[in-house]
């Protein structure tokens, strides 16, 4: 036995999916892998603490279009994947 360190959620997954242990992970990652019986849920009672989202973005009056954009894009994306 011992820690495994990983830098990205993917492998953090692939880990999990291999068999090397418990894994905490966001649901977001996981979802499909729960439903296709690959991975079961250990502590369904537990949830972490939330983490918090930060978008860095320059200070400017007017924000571009593109920014805009992207900003409605990504919290659209994070309300539909939140549990």
């Amino acid at each position: 036995g011992g820690m495994l360190t990983v830098n990205s959620s993917e492998n953090y997954l692939a880990a999990g999916l291999a068999g090397l242990g418990i894994i905490q992970i966001p649901r977001i990652a996981v979802r499909e892998a729960l439903r296709a019986g690959r991975l079961i849920e250990v502590l369904p009672g537990y949830r972490a603490e939330p983490l918090s989202l930060s978008l860095v973005y320059p200070q400017r009056r007017e924000l571009s279009r593109r920014v805009n954009l992207f900003m409605q894009w990504l919290a659209g994306v994070m309300k539909e994947h939140l549990d």
